[in-house]
């Protein structure tokens, strides 16, 4: 890792550490969003239904692939934080073969139960045919979804965050382009948007390789199959303890991810029950807007918990407790922004996926007017739950995440949905980040004495 705090922290060195993460995930939910705009544009409104039903798949997938990065990434930065070089690279390199391995499990798996889980989800005979071509392109893209997000959060670890804006600007890039192209000019439909997704991904995945096989880096690779070579392999044995611990404490990552696509399985059910396959639609653009919304977020602890977990190792804890006057600071100013474009700007940006007057566009409008209450909250949860990942206490994180993404989420479905309907829908992120608002403080009061930190 690159060491630009040793002299000490100051304001300037931290943003240009933490700000390639930030616009890396933005520039990631920008370019999913604009995926859904060129669908609900170029294809249609039943084909934006069918991402949202069949979006719990990508969900979970992500969620391992996450849980992998992050649980294995904090441990690794903790080793390096610690002088442990040599563990540090073993502990990388035997990661990287489990998620090629899982990535490859799990294509397989959504091969042979495609039709199954494409039922379980609630898809409509119409909704269904989308589905199937849709999914049956995309699940080939697991594998290098999976390691391009494992090099995206090592690159970070080895102190080159800005070279993973560029993985992820470069993925875009090909992503949009490709859009565009299959499903305007060539009117490949909804298979063009599929092809388009594992484009991007790919790129990700080889530019990520192309930067630990060819630049100066700390981290290495260690020989498990090859003789030595100029890469500075070397020898490892499997290490199940830690491949464990990698799951346990990226457990509240995975929670996130996959507990989106979950509820968004529950969002449809409702939607469906009291709009349609609008209200489907519906949903579809709202959560759109919230991840774009969360995104920064995200961006934000991604970038600051190899600073966390480093100088956490380092035992250097008043950098650390830096880091969390920052953050403090960062939150509070993003989740009032969020909420103003939520209230000021949430016409034009429901336009950018349907034109003004019709069900759906009024439905989504008010969908994202109600955002505006659950931006607010949600950003303490986000940080929350990714600090504590940073310190290698998987459990804590993986119940703030569960409580935000899942528990309260489905709590909130049953219970708002059955009482107000589409308007209940609409309130359930407020409700779900409120009340997981509560557990958050709990734990930052609770732990403050273990890891040495400064909240207030």
């Amino acid at each position: 890792m690159e060491h630009i705090f040793d002299k000490g922290v100051t304001v300037k060195n931290f943003v240009k550490f933490v700000w390639p993460s930030v616009l890396m995930m933005v520039v990631i939910a920008l370019y999913y969003g604009f995926d859904s705009v060129f669908v609900a544009n170029l294809v249609g409104e039943t084909a934006l239904a069918s991402l949202s039903i069949a979006y719990p798949v990508q969900g979970i997938m992500w969620g391992v692939a996450v849980m992998l990065a992050a649980g294995s990434s904090a441990i690794v930065a903790i080793k390096m934080g610690e002088g442990n070089q040599k563990e540090a690279d073993e502990k990388y390199t035997l990661i990287c073969a489990v998620a090629l391995v899982i990535g490859l499990i799990m294509t397989a798996l959504c091969l042979i139960f495609m039709d199954t889980v494409i039922d379980f989800l609630g898809a409509t005979a119409e909704l269904e045919s989308y589905c199937s071509e849709y999914l049956g392109i995309l699940i080939w893209g697991f594998p290098a979804a999976f390691i391009g997000v494992l090099f995206e959060y090592f690159i970070r670890v080895d102190g080159n965050p800005g070279f993973t804006l560029f993985l992820y600007i470069s993925g875009g890039v090909v992503h949009l382009a490709l859009d565009y192209v299959l499903m305007g000019p060539l009117d490949m439909g909804l298979k063009g948007a599929a092809y388009a997704n594992v484009a991007g991904l790919v790129t990700v995945m080889l530019a990520g390789g192309a930067y630990f096989i060819f630049a100066d880096t700390k981290l290495k690779f260690v020989n498990f199959i090859f003789r030595e070579t100029r890469l500075s392999f070397r020898k490892f044995t499997v290490d199940w303890k830690y491949i464990g611990h990698c799951f346990l404490n990226g457990s509240s990552e995975m929670v996130s991810e996959s507990s989106a696509g979950i509820a968004t399985f529950f969002f449809n059910l409702m939607a469906i029950r009291f709009a349609g396959e609008t209200g489907v639609a519906a949903v579809s653009i709202v959560l759109n807007i919230f991840y774009f919304l969360t995104s920064v977020h995200l961006g934000y602890i991604t970038g600051v918990s190899p600073l966390i977990s480093y100088y956490y190792g380092a035992r250097e804890y008043d950098k650390v407790n830096v880091f969390i006057r920052y953050s403090r600071w960062f939150t509070l100013v993003t989740s009032a922004a969020s909420a103003v474009v939520c209230l000021v700007f949430a016409k034009y940006i429901v336009m950018l996926f349907e034109r003004p007057g019709s069900e759906l566009f009024d439905l989504a409008l008010t969908g994202t007017r109600f955002l505006a209450i659950a931006v607010l909250f949600c950003g303490v949860n986000i940080f929350a739950s990714g600090f504590f990942t940073a310190y290698g206490n998987g459990i804590i994180s993986a119940a703030i995440s569960m409580s935000r993404g899942l528990v309260m989420v489905i709590t909130g479905i049953f219970l708002l949905g059955w009482l107000l309907e589409m308007t209940g829908i609409w309130l359930v992120p407020a409700f779900a980040d409120a009340v997981t608002l509560v557990l958050s403080f709990v734990m930052f009061a609770r732990y403050k004495g273990v890891y040495n930190y400064r909240i207030i």
